[in-house]
C-alpha cells in the first residue's frame, strides 16, 4: 500500500537523511532510535505501507550490529507483517531466524532458516557470519554449493545404476534410478549441478521411449540447474523434444543454441532431420 499523505511521506525522508547522517557518524544507536521515529508516524495499520518494511528491515539490523537481541527479535517479528505484497524472496524469514538464534532459539532459527534457503535457493547466505551455516545439518553445505560427502556417493551410486540400465535399453529402470538419485538432492534440487543432469538423464530416457512431452518437461527442469543454460546436450535433446511435438518456433530457439554451443558436431551422431530443419530456417 502507497502512502497517500505527501507531508508524511516528506517527513519520514527527512528522517532517513537524518538518520544516514548518524549511522555515517558510526553511531548505530542513535539510528535505531531515529528510525524509530519514522514508524511512529506511519499510519495505522502501519505494516501495510511498503515504507514499513524497510523502516523494520533497518531497524533490525541495526540492533542486530548493537547486539541487542531483545530489540532485535521484537523489531524481526514486526518485519513479518510489513508491506505483505512485497516479493518475498527469504529475506524476512533469514532476519527472524538471525533473531531467534541470537535469543538461544536454535530449533526456531533452523525453521526460518529453512525456509529462508528454500525461497532464496540458498542465495540469501552467501558471505554471512558463518554460525548461521551451522544450525541444521546440510546448510553450510548448500551455500558452499558442495553435496553432503553421503549424498554425494549415493547419488553418484544411482546413477551408475541408471547409465547401466540404459545402456541395456532398460529405459523405464533407468528413469527410477534417475529419480531415486534427484529426489536425494536437498531442496531446492535445482540449487545443485546434479540436477542438471540428472534431469536430463531423466529426459533422455522418455526420449527413447518416445515420450516426447515427459522429455521435454524434464529438459526444461534441467535448464534451472547451475549454469544448464551453457549446456549444449540439454538445449540439443529440448529442441528434438519439442520438433517432435511439432513446436516448431520453439524447437528452433532450442537447436539453434546448441548449434551456437557446439558447432555442427554435435549433430553428428543424431537424426539428421534435426539439423537438416536448422538449416532451412537459419543461414549458418
Amino acid at each position: 500500500m502507497e502512502l497517500a499523505d505527501q507531508k508524511i511521506v516528506a517527513a519520514i525522508e527527512a528522517i532517513w537523511q537524518e538518520a544516514e547522517v548518524l549511522f555515517a557518524n558510526n553511531d548505530p544507536a542513535r539510528y535505531a532510535l531515529k528510525l524509530e521515529e519514522a514508524w511512529e508516524i506511519l499510519p495505522a495499520p502501519k505494516e501495510g505501507f511498503g515504507e514499513s518494511y524497510d523502516i523494520a528491515l533497518a531497524i533490525a539490523e541495526t540492533y542486530l550490529i548493537l547486539k541487542d537481541s531483545a530489540a532485535l527479535l521484537r523489531w524481526a517479528n514486526i518485519l513479518q507483517q510489513c508491506d505483505p505484497a512485497r516479493p518475498d524472496d527469504g529475506e524476512r524469514e533469514f532476519i527472524l531466524g538471525k533473531a531467534l538464534f541470537e535469543n538461544g532459539d536454535m530449533k526456531g532459527a533452523e525453521t526460518y532458516f529453512t525456509t529462508a534457503m528454500h525461497k532464496s535457493a540458498g542465495r540469501i547466505f552467501e558471505g554471512v557470519d558463518e554460525k548461521y551455516l551451522h544450525v541444521f545439518p546440510g546448510l553450510a553445505a548448500v551455500v558452499e554449493e558442495e553435496l553432503p560427502a553421503d549424498i554425494y556417493e549415493q547419488v553418484e551410486a544411482l546413477s551408475e545404476a541408471g547409465n547401466d540400465l540404459a545402456d541395456a535399453d532398460d529405459f523405464d529402470g533407468a528413469i527410477a534410478r534417475f529419480s531415486e538419485a534427484l529426489a536425494l538432492l536437498p531442496p531446492p534440487a535445482q540449487h545443485w549441478e546434479a540436477s542438471t543432469w540428472l534431469y536430463a538423464s531423466i529426459g533422455d530416457m522418455y526420449y527413447f521411449k518416445d515420450d516426447y512431452q515427459a522429455a521435454a518437461n524434464n529438459f526444461f527442469d534441467a535448464l534451472n540447474g547451475p549454469d544448464a543454460q551453457a549446456n549444449g546436450f540439454v538445449n540439443l535433446r529440448l529442441g528434438e523434444s519439442l520438433f517432435e511435438l511439432n513446436q516448431q518456433e520453439r524447437s528452433l530457439e532450442y537447436l539453434l543454441r546448441a548449434y551456437m554451443l557446439e558447432g555442427e558436431e554435435i549433430f553428428s551422431e543424431e537424426d539428421p532431420r534435426y539439423f537438416d530443419f536448422l538449416k532451412t530456417r537459419i543461414q549458418l
